[in-house]
């Protein structure tokens, strides 16, 4: 089976489209380590959404986004919230395509500039 996913370029274009939602599933550890996300990004690792994906949008795209170079963290929890009836896609090469294409961070870790890559 092949996971959907949407290039890094149509989800810019759709940033701040209100039935777009950025689901950021990165570890702690990996959150930790690359301190930049999408813009608007909702970080939530997979271990949380077990748990918790019924607080999740039912009415939006969620876009997942990960780290692993084969993207197998975002696809994982893409099959979870499709397999729970969400409308999911993964984001094409993860937040390291979206960061080689140029497209905008921001940065959560206090007292660091999103203006450089790691």
């Amino acid at each position: 089976m092949v996971d959907p996913r949407m290039p890094c370029t149509e989800l810019y274009m759709r940033l701040g489209d209100e039935e777009v939602l950025v689901l950021d599933c990165r570890d702690p550890e990996d959150w930790e380590r690359y301190s930049l996300h999408i813009p608007g990004a909702l970080w939530m690792p997979f271990e949380a959404l077990l748990q918790e994906s019924q607080v999740l949008p039912d009415d939006e795209l969620i876009v997942v986004v990960g780290c692993s170079p084969d993207d197998s963290d975002a696809r994982r929890a893409c099959r979870l919230l499709l397999q729970r009836g969400f409308n999911a896609i993964c984001l094409e090469g993860g937040l390291h395509g979206w960061i080689t294409h140029g497209l905008p961070t921001e940065s959560h870790l206090q007292g660091t500039s999103a203006s450089g890559l790691y």
